[in-house]
């Protein structure tokens, strides 16, 4: 009788990590860099890297639908944004079982650049955060919220600063 519990038991634990291995906590990973393009303009640059079979929503989706990828640099310093967040390719678009929608996602590898101008050197400094949500075909994480602070390199010669998400 012992011994069949044993196995029971066993039994649970090995599919508990068979389905733990099959959904990772988050299938998407995030850096960020500064990079100084002149002594008072810049770009901050976000790379995501999407886990096979997995894929990151795009930045405009119909109501209903996954929750888009997003940006926000509230609680930056000494800094100017210009215009939007823009994604190194377009999304692939595709109409959704899962949320009875079309909607646009990245798959693999794909960078997103901001534009900025220093307005006041010795605060400038960027908040950033990213919130996004990644699907496979069978399942979802839920939405997640990756923050990043970055120095803004002065022109000193230091060009450029990379941290990883938080």
């Amino acid at each position: 009788m012992k011994k069949h519990i044993f196995l029971f038991l066993i039994g649970i634990i090995t599919a508990m990590f068979t389905v733990s291995a099959q959904a990772p906590a988050d299938p998407v990973t995030w850096r960020a860099q500064v990079k100084m393009t002149s002594a008072t303009e810049g770009t901050v640059i976000f790379r995501a890297t999407v886990n096979k079979g997995w894929h990151l929503y795009g930045t405009d989706m119909p109501q209903g639908g996954p929750k888009p990828t997003s940006f926000n640099f509230a609680g930056s310093t000494g800094v100017k944004f210009i215009g939007t967040p823009t994604p190194s390719v377009k999304p692939v678009k595709k109409h959704d079982e899962m949320f009875s929608a079309d909607v646009t996602y990245w798959e693999g590898r794909v960078t997103f650049t901001q534009r900025f101008t220093v307005t006041d050197p010795a605060k400038a400094k960027i908040a950033a955060s990213v919130t996004y949500m990644g699907c496979n075909d069978e399942t979802c994480s839920p939405p997640k919220t990756k923050k990043f602070t970055l120095n803004v390199p002065r022109p000193d010669g230091n060009t450029s600063a990379t941290t990883r998400a938080n």
